[in-house]
């Protein structure tokens, strides 16, 4: 048997190579191509010149007043339009507003990205509509991003990379290299897969958690299939390298410590929420490394199961299914 203490301790420190791009796709055909146009929101709001205009913007956009304005924390709108009348005439919010624009540039780039991905979505769903997308700088910091099924809001401030004057307020350091515009459209994609994807209420099994995971982020490299797994994983390219090199380190710790059918909500935030580091596998084991086990597993089950679909794999609900047919092994 391998030595899995010094393992943990030796291994987790390689050198980077490429994370993995491309994967073999389906060709898109002329009745899944989907256009996109994005309603710039901002353009709007900066042009305002009244209070009561502004007021008038609030009414006219509730989900965005709602989850961008928190409207609800204003006893009317004619107040929370005072509030924002004046942040928006802010010198300070106007240099946001400039650098957000000119970060931007026409927002071809970004349009292209969504028209690619949501035509993949009409490929595997025909009947799939492509939801409104809506861009939004408001100064408030409250929100990055909405997606509902109808409707996406983006929240273009909290993505304008590490050289930006303006960084997301109160966000950790090692997340930060997340809010860039490159990962608008994977982080979109991520939400979106819950539209499509099927869970036991049930099941609150680590095991669970680790599958639903695996699910959106196999959901989201299909529909993005040259997309970079750093940006759907959220892993740097060292990190990934990391991961797979260990993966048997990490499954042996998951397996040892029987935490697969665990249901102890602070054990499971150890392995699937937000950390620096998963300690008790190794220091250099990258928070969330769960999520990342249930993406292996998944690609797994789909590789030695080619008879399955992605509809039926979103479609599929039992976690233990998934992984007794993937036949998962990495000793």
């Amino acid at each position: 048997m391998k030595n899995y203490s010094v393992l943990i301790l030796l291994a987790f420190g390689l050198a980077c190579t490429p994370d993995s791009n491309c994967i073999e796709a389906p060709e898109l055909e002329e009745a899944d191509k989907v256009s996109v146009n994005i309603e710039r929101l901002e353009e709007e709001l900066f042009s305002l010149s009244s209070v009561q205009e502004v007021e008038f913007f609030i009414t006219s956009h509730p989900v965005m007043a709602d989850e961008f304005l928190g409207r609800q924390q204003y006893p009317s709108d004619s107040i929370l339009a005072m509030e924002l009348y004046k942040r928006i005439k802010n010198p300070y919010v106007d240099t946001l507003y400039n650098e957000t624009i000119a970060a931007y540039g026409d927002f071809s780039d970004l349009q292209q990205e969504f028209e690619e991905a949501f035509s993949y979505i009409k490929h595997y769903y025909p009947s799939f509509v492509a939801p409104q997308i809506k861009t939004m700088i408001t100064g408030f910091g409250s929100s990055e991003m909405y997606v509902g099924k109808d409707q996406i809001i983006i929240g273009l401030e909290y993505y304008l990379g590490k050289g930006a004057k303006y960084q997301p307020p109160g966000v950790p350091q090692y997340i930060l290299p997340r809010y860039d515009k490159a990962y608008i459209v994977p982080a979109v994609m991520l939400l979106y897969a819950n539209n499509f994807l099927k869970e036991d209420p049930s099941d609150q099994t680590m095991l669970a958690d680790m599958i639903y995971y695996g699910k959106k982020f196999y959901f989201a490299k299909q529909m993005m299939p040259c997309a970079p797994d750093s940006l759907l994983v959220w892993y740097s390219g060292q990190e990934l390298i990391d991961v797979e090199e260990n993966k048997d380190v990490i499954w042996y710790h998951f397996l040892n410590n029987e935490l697969l059918y665990n249901t102890n909500h602070f054990d499971k935030q150890k392995y699937m929420d937000e950390r620096p580091n998963v300690a008790e596998i190794g220091e250099k084991c990258p928070g969330r490394v769960g999520s990342w086990v249930g993406w292996d597993i998944t690609n797994t089950y789909m590789k030695n199961n080619p008879s399955v679909s992605l509809q039926e794999l979103m479609a599929n609900p039992s976690a233990k299914d998934i992984l007794t047919k993937s036949k998962y092994k990495v000793f």
